[in-house]
């Protein structure tokens, strides 16, 4: 099969073969830059490789923010990257894929990063597309989106890859519709019947959604391509000519899967968004015992709300004792993660309730993707094939992960009831002493008293006497 490409050209099966061959050998050697150790331990930075919608906001407000004081924080990068390798930056997060490590120091680097489901993950990024995009679609958040655009440290949704060719896109979509309810005199409510994932007179139903190339070249694949390095943010070079090859001759994925499992092997953690508690409180053993070796303490934001996690830190930040005195330990870190990830779902999820309720009669739930067709569930698993190989994959790697940590537990857990027992048979052993002691000493004791009563008879005895025989004795 011969195909022409957007990027110019012609390609056969036997050409698209070449190129992608080539581009995996080359991303094979670069893995022997990476070191032995590096999925055990922590380097001098960690990096969080988001891929969108799989809870990375929380993963990383809640949890890796903690680990780290404010200075060892690299600035916002989800636009843009901004790492100054001179600094004593500890921590960067942002949406690139993974060629963005050809711009860091290789060597020093740990790379973390949370998979989803795919088919949740397209959900995911159709309810999120929509919800941003109707935000946008009230005059009064368009100008404060023009002058977030003026402010050049200034970072928006509409201003972060991929949702700042996603939310335009829906923008545009929903205000044509709306002109055409209005034109139609078409009602402004739902009707009887009415579906939110159906709802054209609306907003793009999510069956077309799922085939728009957009979608197909942003979302359908996106965590095989972000750990790949190919998405349309790449750093790599040919990464369009790649993914081209992948979609019109899906047996060459095969190749991608290869360097994605291989990196994925690499990275110090790889997390599950389905079983976010667990992959926080595993992480939370893994990294933050390795920052307490390093006597670096760990800020505490238990009794904080996201937003005032940044005074905190400024807080903290000004000395070191203030800083220190504000550390915690693993399940302090966990407690805390517990706790802000719970206010955030709920934030976010009123931020959902009032950017739909104000713009279109929809409303998203987990309740509600119930009823989208089995058929359609199965073409989001065909489109997004190589996602649900590797998904698969870190699963089985999850669960490894999951059983040394479990097993790790275990033994504290056994050493602590050895510990509680030996404190138990102690303090049994110590009182039998005490009582021992104080038998031994009632024993003296009574001992001294019978003697002292027995020279106080033999005492008033001889004086008894004395008196008896002063007694008989002639006057004289």
């Amino acid at each position: 099969m011969i195909y022409k490409c957007t990027f110019g050209g012609e390609y056969t099966s036997e050409e698209c073969s070449a190129i992608v061959e080539r581009w995996e050998g080359h991303a094979i050697s670069q893995l022997s830059e990476l070191s032995e150790d590096r999925h055990t331990e922590l380097k001098e930075l960690l990096y969080f490789r988001h891929v969108p919608r799989t809870g990375g906001r929380t993963f990383h407000q809640c949890l890796l923010r903690n680990l780290y004081p404010r200075e060892q924080l690299s600035n916002h990068s989800y636009d843009k990257l901004r790492f100054n390798a001179k600094s004593h930056c500890r921590l960067l997060v942002s949406h690139d894929d993974y060629s963005i490590l050809s711009t860091l120091p290789v060597r020093s680097i740990s790379i973390v990063t949370n998979l989803r489901h795919p088919v949740d993950r397209v959900f995911s990024a159709y309810e999120f597309t929509v919800e941003v995009a109707a935000r946008f679609l009230r005059p009064t958040l368009r100008s404060k989106v023009d002058a977030l655009k003026a402010s050049k440290m200034a970072s928006s949704t509409l201003m972060i890859w991929p949702w700042s060719i996603f939310v335009p896109w829906m923008r545009d979509d929903l205000y044509e519709r709306g002109k055409h309810r209005i034109s139609s005199a078409q009602e402004k409510t739902s009707p009887e019947g009415f579906s939110n994932y159906n709802a054209s007179a609306f907003v793009m139903p999510f069956h077309d959604f799922i085939h728009q190339h957009l979608v197909t070249d942003n979302i359908h694949n996106g965590e095989a391509f972000q750990i790949a390095g190919l998405t349309s943010n790449s750093y790599t070079k040919g990464a369009e000519k790649i993914r081209r090859c992948i979609v019109h001759h899906p047996h060459l994925g095969a190749h991608i899967l290869n360097v994605a499992k291989m990196r994925l092997d690499k990275m110090i953690f790889v997390g599950l968004t389905e079983k976010h508690e667990d992959s926080a409180k595993a992480f939370a053993h893994i990294v933050a015992k390795q920052i307490h070796a390093r006597e670096e303490p760990i800020i505490s934001t238990t009794e904080r709300s996201p937003s005032a996690v940044s005074e905190l830190r400024n807080s903290a930040s000004d000395n070191t004792t203030g800083f220190a005195k504000q550390a915690l330990t693993v399940d302090g870190l966990i407690r805390a993660y517990e706790k802000c990830s719970g206010r955030l779902r709920s934030i976010q999820a009123e931020h959902r309730i009032v950017s739909l309720k104000h713009s279109l009669p929809i409303s998203f739930s987990k309740e509600a993707r119930l009823g989208v067709p089995e058929q359609i569930l199965e073409e989001i698993k065909k489109l997004s094939a190589l996602d649900l190989d590797l998904f698969e994959y870190v699963q089985h790697r999850f669960k490894q992960q999951s059983s040394v940590y479990n097993s790790s537990q275990n033994n504290i857990s056994q050493q602590h009831a050895t510990r509680n027992l030996t404190t138990e048979i102690n303090i049994i052993k110590g009182q039998n002493m005490i009582n021992e002691g104080l038998q031994r000493g009632f024993g003296y004791t009574k001992l001294v008293l019978i003697s002292v009563l027995y020279l106080m008879a033999i005492g008033v005895v001889v004086s008894i006497g004395k008196f008896v025989l002063s007694a008989r004795r002639p006057a004289r």
